[in-house]
């Protein structure tokens, strides 16, 4: 009881002393005020990020060309060849994708690897720059290549609108069947980078996905596959890299007879694709 009755008597000689009073309301603005010099501004300005406009700018007629190396397996699978392109991508203008957003349609051309030959229109993709995110439609297929904050090690789920088994319709492999649970993520912000030829200085790096199962292969007698997908992004460009690679050994066992005249077989076949691409230049 003694301590609470000095404790009421402490707060009455607070009241009852209008400087202190003061005293303290001076010192809790000060501390307010504390808040507001460049130390918090420091803290405000960390919290700083790269916009989707930063990393993917579109301006019509804006064009990157990339060098690109396509991974295909031919013979049945029997045999890894690499095909070289240039592959020029040209904004070609404003859209609205199938949800009436605002969107961007951007015409690919073929050529040659030395660009000696004409340059051929093959195709063409959508991106949706939104206000935290930017996604592109490509082949009908829905991707979050963007999304913010752009900060290191942050993580999304880059191919949640995919369908199950996306590329079913062209290989013949299960390696896809799981592409929605992909995490994207940042690995790397505003790192200077050669790309090419070119010394840029503010590139953002995201990883898509990097795992492997039996490669190296030692023997394709057994199961073996490749999943690898990364993008590069530089300020007030664009993307200036993508590597993506998906592709399983198949084994295809084969069993004749029965114990003890058993004898197994093998006819193994690598099914899927992959593509490298960088810039070489750009308007």
């Amino acid at each position: 009881m003694p301590k609470k009755r000095n404790h009421f008597l402490n707060l009455a000689s607070m009241n009852a002393n209008p400087w202190r009073r003061l005293s303290l309301k001076l010192l809790g603005l000060l501390l307010l005020a504390g808040c507001l010099l460049p130390s918090c501004k420091r803290t405000t300005e960390e919290f700083e990020t790269l916009q989707v406009e930063d990393l993917l700018p579109l301006v019509q007629g804006k064009f990157i060309t990339y060098r690109l190396d396509s991974l295909v397996f031919i013979n049945g699978g029997k045999l890894a060849v690499t095909n070289r392109y240039q592959v020029r991508h040209v904004v070609e203008g404003p859209a609205t994708d199938n949800l009436n957003r605002p969107t961007w349609r951007i015409n690919t051309y073929l050529n040659d690897s030395t660009a000696s030959g004409p340059w051929v229109l093959n195709g063409f993709y959508m991106i949706t720059p939104l206000e935290k995110r930017a996604e592109v439609i490509e082949n009908n297929l829905r991707f979050i290549k963007l999304q913010l904050p752009v900060r290191e090690n942050f993580t999304w789920r880059g191919n949640s609108f995919l369908p199950d088994r996306p590329y079913s319709d062209v290989f013949a492999t299960s390696i896809d069947e799981n592409m929605d649970l992909w995490d994207y993520t940042y690995t790397g912000i505003n790192q200077s980078e050669r790309i090419g030829s070119a010394d840029l200085p503010d590139v953002t790096t995201i990883l898509h996905i990097d795992e492997s199962r039996n490669v190296p292969m030692v023997t394709d007698t057994i199961y073996a596959s490749r999943e690898y997908s990364l993008e590069k992004y530089a300020k007030n460009i664009g993307m200036v890299y993508r590597e993506h690679v998906l592709w399983e050994n198949q084994p295809r066992q084969r069993t004749v007879g029965n114990p003890p005249n058993l004898v197994i077989t093998y006819d193994p076949v690598r099914v899927g694709f992959g593509v490298k691409m960088w810039m070489i230049n750009r308007n």
